[in-house]
């Protein structure tokens, strides 16, 4: 019985094998694809490999664990479950060769759902809802893969959507719009089953790339480590909260407080407040705008039930945000706040009624979004007590292909931002839509 340093020498001596077996594998790939010739052979001995790989990689981790649990107690972090390793170590209830996967529709939409929201990983962006709100606000294409096992129940899940346009290019995102979603299942061999799925999509639609939108890494893909997901755990009362953010944020608070807002929360019925903020803020950023059936959409889908939340000065809307709730995290994807409201404090007084209704209203956990780490709103979401947590756009890519650039940061964009600050409203609001709609 070997002892277990020797276990682990072992595994790391037979995850470097097959790591030079799949480089090399992986350049004769890339021979025959430029040379058009037919690559299946290796692209199953591939798929074979990864799977073997990510075995291994998780028998080492259950090893590290294991050490780990004879030195210090299990910290429990204060993130929700979407944002924490819940895997477990390798187990033989299911064979891989028994599973099948296919496309998910309509009818499948509640056991999706359940699996979803039993799942330690499922996300509100998991929800089967969002298929049906991004294919009639965009256009686009929704694949969603399911696994099953020989008795149809589901094992697994990967939301896939395909973007396509002469702008922007061809791709597939795990999924786009929002911040995280990708694949979920019973077991990291199953997920990669998924993605290898999802990567003969992208083959059949002559894809430059696959994003994949995870909380957790992935082994043997490449990634993107640019942004965090900022939480805050929240206390059972708003006054310990207020306790809590400290003397100089509670200053800026109580400066807002004085101007004598007005706070809303509701439904459709604010959507055009929401959208008339929303849009400004997004023309002064220079970022092309969604257009607001996207958010009608949304709210008219009963299965994710928002929330718009408004603050009002002198019977004006000033500041923004749009809230969604899951299990026990409320979240904000959206908010904006014009700015000659900015010397009024008007954001500060914003978020802390958002926090106080979340507070009111249950919810052990407000994620703020994700920012950059060089980022104002990093610091802005920082000041509330909120602890980043690291978000992985992990990519699966076409042979010769870079990652992609889709983003504000990119220098080729730069001049049409500064053209997008000038333009009237009333053009951005037009032509923003049929932009951002290609956008990740």
């Amino acid at each position: 019985m070997p002892n277990k340093s020797d276990e682990t020498v072992q595994l790391k001596n037979q995850l470097n094998s097959l790591k030079d077996k799949k480089g090399l594998i992986s350049r004769t790939i890339g021979e025959k694809k430029r040379a058009s010739q037919d690559a299946e052979v290796e692209l199953a001995s591939m798929r074979e490999i990864s799977l073997k790989i990510t075995s291994l990689n998780h028998q080492l981790k259950a090893l590290r664990k294991k050490d780990e649990s004879r030195d210090e107690p299990a910290i429990i972090p204060p993130f929700p479950g979407h944002f924490c390793d819940s895997s477990e170590p390798p187990h033989n209830s299911y064979s891989i060769d028994t599973l099948r996967i296919r496309e998910a529709n309509a009818s499948d939409s509640i056991a999706w759902d359940q699996y979803a929201e039993t799942h330690a990983r499922g996300g509100l962006y998991h929800r089967y809802a969002f298929k049906p709100i991004i294919e009639m606000s965009f256009k686009h294409k929704a694949h969603y893969l399911i696994c099953v096992n020989p008795t149809g129940k589901i094992v697994g899940l990967m939301p896939l959507v395909h973007t396509k346009s002469k702008l922007f290019g061809n791709y597939l995102t795990s999924i786009p719009y929002f911040n995280y979603s990708g694949p979920i299942s019973d077991h990291p061999s199953i997920d990669t089953l998924l993605i290898a799925h999802a990567q003969k999509a992208m083959c059949a639609q002559s894809a430059s790339h696959i994003e994949i939108r995870d909380t957790q890494p992935r082994e043997d893909l490449p990634v993107k480590l640019d942004k965090s997901s900022l939480v805050l755990a929240l206390p059972d009362k708003k006054e310990t909260l207020w306790a809590a953010i400290g003397t100089k944020v509670r200053a800026q608070i109580k400066k807002g407080l004085s101007n004598e807002f007005e706070f809303r929360t509701g439904g459709e019925s604010l959507l055009d407040d929401f959208y008339h903020v929303y849009s400004i803020n997004m023309r002064s950023l220079g970022t092309p705008v969604y257009g607001k059936s996207f958010f009608r959409n949304i709210i008219r889908h009963s299965d994710v039930k928002p929330t718009i939340a408004i603050l009002y000065h002198q019977g004006h809307a000033v500041s923004c945000g749009f809230l969604m709730g899951y299990k026990c995290t409320l979240e904000i994807p959206w908010a904006s706040t014009l700015r000659q409201a900015n010397s009024l404090n008007a954001n500060m007084v914003l978020y802390w009624n958002i926090l106080s209704y979340a507070i009111a209203n249950g919810y052990q956990f407000f994620d703020f979004g994700r920012s950059s780490s060089d980022a104002g709103t990093y610091r802005f979401k920082l000041q509330w007590g909120a602890k980043p947590t690291q978000l992985y756009w992990h990519y699966c890519l076409q042979a010769n292909e870079a990652l992609p650039q889709l983003n504000p940061n990119n220098p080729k964009y730069r001049l049409a931002i500064n053209v997008w600050k000038k333009l009237p409203l009333s053009i951005t609001t037009t032509l923003g839509p049929m932009l951002a709609k290609n956008l990740p």
